[in-house]
């Protein structure tokens, strides 16, 4: 929670709408001050740098000193000095924040022109500008700013790898994708060969060391459906090499490509362990883990966790139109999604797929609660959004282990539902529909609304 640093302008021309010197002055400091202790009491493990803008000179000066911050956040308290343009035309990432009296024209100028012509800026006036729920909107740039530099390792097979470190005909897209991705978040994506990972980390854990791990998930369970201990302790086994490595590697989440080094279909099998168990406890150590190797999810769970500490459930969405219900599966979800250090809800460890599937957890999730559904396409820019309502799950035999089930407007999601990106989304308990497009526009990226 440290390292961050997010400069901060105040516009306060001595002379404007809201009065002259030294009256104005003397109300400004007053403003600014206000606003510097509400912003160390939110945020106390954020570095903020301080500035007074009522010249381009100082325009300059800002814009210089602070080229390599994330974004930064401007406070409009007079208008009209004309120096937020160069601001929002820096291309930076902006959240302006104007007072209704003092700063609403050079807003009124400035913020419809600057979303008009696509500049990556979020604002809101309003007459009190240290209000808790408008300081909020700076948690935005420090999403930015914690995705910049941010390690997600994906441990993939050889030939997997080779297709994401050179753009061959077949795999132009896998390779454009983690190009993409480091492009537009900062993310590093960290690949690692399976058969590296296994000989450095995964052979190398003892099983006895395993055999604790299992008996402390078979133990909190509420029920045990796996006839086959040994998946669980291996499991296990895979949990304490994934925690290892990422902790090497000082890395924030972890994805393995589960289907294709351990699924039924694989000609070689390269891991002889599924992750599911081992996603669960991650969330506690604080790593953020990433189902089937997704890319993609990796992005949205780490906006998520970095938004409002939320874990999200990464899923394939099912759909049923005539009961107006969304069914999200997998085989694995997260036992405190609201991002509770403790346990929120019971899980099961089972079977999946008719009994296909070993070690997957079908998780009590929450229910009567709002959920918030995003997917993220790197390639088209876009971030893709849907709501609904959690009203059930569903334990049975087939297809995944975990199903939540949500009222949702299942007509338009069918129509448009974005199928670039693939099929995963990652399920977020809460209405968190406007605070991801905040973040979509503070990032450059288009959203698209499937429900709407």
């Amino acid at each position: 929670m440290d390292n961050i640093h997010i400069p901060v302008g105040f516009v306060m021309s001595p002379y404007g709408a809201i009065g002259e010197a030294p009256y104005s002055l003397e109300w400004f400091n007053k403003i600014k001050q206000n606003v510097m202790q509400r912003l160390k009491e939110l945020y106390p493990y954020i570095d903020f740098s301080y500035y007074d803008i009522s010249t381009m000179d100082d325009v300059h000066n800002f814009l210089t000193k602070e080229s390599n911050a994330p974004g930064f956040v401007i406070f409009v308290l007079q208008s009209l000095p004309g120096v937020l343009r160069p601001i929002i035309y820096s291309g930076k990432p902006t959240v302006i924040i104007a007072e209704t009296y003092g700063g609403s024209g050079e807003y009124l100028f400035e913020y419809s022109r600057a979303r008009e012509q696509g500049f990556p800026v979020i604002g809101i006036s309003t007459d009190d500008v240290a209000s808790e729920s408008v300081l909020k909107k700076v948690k935005y740039i420090e999403v930015i700013a914690r995705m910049r530099g941010a390690k997600v390792v994906f441990i993939v097979g050889p030939d997997v790898k080779q297709y994401i470190e050179g753009e061959y005909p077949l795999s132009a897209d896998i390779f454009s994708t983690f190009r993409s991705i480091a492009s537009i978040t900062g993310i590093i994506p960290v690949v690692m060969d399976v058969v590296e990972f296994r000989e450095k980390y995964y052979d190398r854990v003892s099983m006895d060391e395993a055999e604790k791990i299992a008996d402390v998930w078979i133990k909190n369970a509420e029920a045990v459906q796996e006839p086959l201990r040994e998946e669980i302790v291996k499991s296990a086994k895979l949990y304490i090499a994934l925690k290892n490595l990422v902790r090497d590697l000082n890395a924030v989440a972890v994805a393995v490509d589960c289907i294709v080094l351990y699924g039924s279909r694989a000609k070689v099998r390269y891991l002889d362990a599924w992750p599911c168990l081992a996603y669960m406890q991650l969330w506690y150590d604080n790593v953020v883990p990433v189902c089937e190797g997704d890319p993609y999810s990796a992005v949205v769970l780490l906006m998520g966790k970095y938004l409002a500490n939320l874990h999200g459930f990464l899923n394939d969405p099912g759909i049923n139109e005539v009961k107006g219900e969304m069914v999200y599966y997998h085989c694995y979800a997260p036992t405190n999604p609201h991002g509770s250090p403790k346990p929120e809800v019971p899980y099961i460890i089972t079977t999946a797929h008719l009994g296909a599937k070993h070690a997957s957890i079908h998780v009590k999730l929450p229910i009567n609660e709002p959920i918030t559904a995003v997917g993220f396409d790197p390639e088209e820019k876009a971030l893709t959004i849907h709501s609904g309502k959690a009203i059930r799950t569903e334990l049975s035999p087939y297809a995944c282990a975990t199903k939540l089930i949500a009222s949702a407007n299942t007509k338009e999601i069918a129509k448009k539902f974005r199928w670039r990106l693939g099929w995963h989304r990652v399920v977020f308990y809460g209405d968190h529909v406007e605070e991801f497009k905040e973040l979509a526009t503070l990032m450059g990226l288009r959203v698209i609304e499937e429900d709407k």
